[in-house]
Formats: C-alpha cells, structure tokens, sequence
C-alpha cells in the first residue's frame, strides 16, 4: 500500500469541530512488521504525485474539453497548458501539439464531434459519451455492438440472451479481464451466438463472472466456482452494471427501444444480483436478493401481494423474522398506496 493512501486515511481521522485531534491505527503482527511499518509509513518520504494525463487518455481528454465549451483549438491548448501535466513538465507540451491536429479529425470520423472550419462541436453521440464517463473506445464498442446485436435479432439469426450482452459489456476496456477455466465452453452453454462468442472471447471470463452473479450465485460461491478473489469480483459486478446503464443510454440515442429496455432490466439484475423474476420484490426497501428469493418461494410475488399478508405469513419466510416481516407489511403497504 502506497504511503500517500496511509497518509490520506489517517488524514481522516477525527471530525473536525467536534474533536480535539484524530488517531490513525496501523497494527503491526510481529516486531519485524513494526519495524517495517515505522520506516515505511512513519518515517518514511510521500511518493511523487504523477499526472494521469497521458499519450493513452488524450483523446478522451480533449473530447471532454470540447464537451465542457471549448471551441477552437486555441481553447484546448490553452486548456492543457493549465493542466497538473503541463506544471510537471515545465510547459512542454510538444507530443500534445502534434497529437492536436490528429484527433479533432480522428474524433470526426467516429462521430464524436464536427468540424466546420476553425470552430469544433461535439455531438449528441460526443457529448453522451463524455457525459456517462466512457473512454471514446468503449463509447464505440457499446454503439456498435447494439446495432451488430440488435441487427442479428431483426433478422432472425438468433435469439439474444443476457449473456450476449454482458459480453457486450465486458468488451469495454473499463472492465479488467478475469480468465475463468473452460470459458469456451462454459459460454457456448449460455449463448446460440456462436460467432459472437468467439469474437469476444478474450472477454468471456468477465461475462461469465457476472453471468452467474445475476444467476443469484453469492460472492463466496463465485470465489469457489471461478477462483477469482473478492474485489476482482466485487469490481467485475459493480462495473458491468454501470455499463449497462451506459449501454441504455446509448441504445436510447440510438432510438432502438428494445435494446434499451434490455439493456434497462440487465442494469437492474446486475444491481440487485437477481433472476428476472424477482423484479417486483427487490424494490421494497430493505428487499435483497435472499429474502426476495425467500419471498417468492413462498408463493408471493410483487408488493401487492405481500402487502395483503399477514404478518405471521411473512414471519415463515426463508430469512425474515418478527421484526422483519412487520417492516416488510410497512413497506408494502406504503408503496401500493403511491
């Protein structure tokens, strides 16, 4: 762990006008780590701060320059040389320069923006992109992919699953890749589409992953079943559900309802972690997915149905008890009378 995060948490510690000073723990398990501890984290020089500003971002930057008002190039010069890059670097802004008079036309092309002599603008496309925080490659991938997808379905060529479309989802370089054992042919199982599972298949393992946490499978079920540690699991949940969000919103630019409303309702699973069929139940408040697999196992279905109820009813539910099921009438009964 870096000392800059120690030093930011520790910077944390104590609310200010309510104490006196904070207090910051590091535990050490035995005299070696004490002494590891203090020279490193006590005792020890920050590191050195390096801008993110790089050959790698800059497109994405400059589409977000252009999305926040700049106009001309001047604009977006003056732009950079105000940034913490060009301070580290003295101003040198060369390779920045001469990348200027390439991706204002490279984002044309792709749509992203539209040039019309000295003056820049960005699209609807541009600026959704640079709005939901997208790099221009996954803007692309997600664009794209929805009019291949969407296309294949028109035509009848096959039928679209979820898994489709979180193999969609885990093409956009915002998801780190999980390599999962068998990913070929755990992915032919879970989708007809045969040529789009061997065109995304360096991204399967992350598919599958997510795939089986929509399946209701808990975190400690996917560690056993694909030897992924937690946060890779956490991060390859929380990710695809944003962008699945995104992935709406460009399906809806695009004027293409269904894949909008897919896309809708996969965004949800993948928050809730749930089959199809408990939608109505993970919106009361307080509903997570075992007690509304709980819930429907015992014969109810939407809020309706539970706000009519007994409570003794609900009490027998997989993982409610007293408590619990009167919250659960409560709230029920609150959202029927909306």
């Amino acid at each position: 762990m870096p000392l800059f995060w120690v030093k930011q948490v520790f910077g944390r510690a104590g609310r200010p006008e309510h104490d006196a000073y904070g207090t910051g723990i590091i535990v050490a398990r035995n005299e070696d780590a004490f002494e590891e501890i203090q020279s490193m984290y006590i005792q020890g020089e920050l590191e050195r701060i390096e801008s993110r500003f790089s050959a790698e971002t800059m497109t994405d930057q400059i589409l977000a320059t252009i999305v926040s008002g700049a106009h001309h190039i001047d604009q977006i010069h003056d732009f950079l040389n105000s940034t913490f890059y060009a301070y580290q670097n003295s101003g040198d802004l060369d390779f920045v320069i001469a990348e200027l008079d390439v991706i204002p036309v490279d984002l044309e092309k792709k749509c992203f923006i539209e040039l019309d002599g000295d003056t820049i603008r960005a699209t609807p496309f541009g600026t959704l992109a640079s709005r939901l925080y997208l790099s221009t490659n996954s803007a692309l991938e997600l664009r794209d992919g929805i009019r291949v997808l969407s296309e294949m379905e028109k035509e009848e060529r096959v039928t679209i699953s979820d898994f489709d479309l979180l193999l969609l989802l885990s093409q956009c370089e915002e998801i780190v890749s999980l390599t999962v054992k068998d990913a070929m042919e755990i992915a032919t199982t879970l989708s007809d589409n045969l040529e789009w599972v061997y065109n995304g298949a360096h991204a399967l393992g992350s598919a599958i992953v997510a795939n089986a946490w929509i399946d209701e499978l808990t975190y400690f079920e996917l560690k056993d079943r694909f030897g992924a540690y937690l946060g890779e699991i956490h991060n390859n949940i929380y990710t695809p559900g944003w962008m699945a969000y995104a992935g709406s919103r460009i399906a809806q630019y695009l004027q293409d309802e269904r894949m909008y409303a897919r896309l809708r309702a996969l965004h949800d699973r993948i928050k809730h972690g749930v089959k199809p069929e408990l939608f109505g139940l993970v919106t009361l408040k307080g509903v997570g997915r075992v007690i509304a697999r709980g819930l429907y196992s015992a014969g109810f279905r939407n809020p309706r149905e539970v706000a009519k109820a007994d409570v003794a009813q609900l009490e027998r539910v997989h993982g409610a008890g007293a408590k619990r099921a009167e919250k659960l009438k409560e709230e029920a009964l609150r959202q029927c009378e909306m």
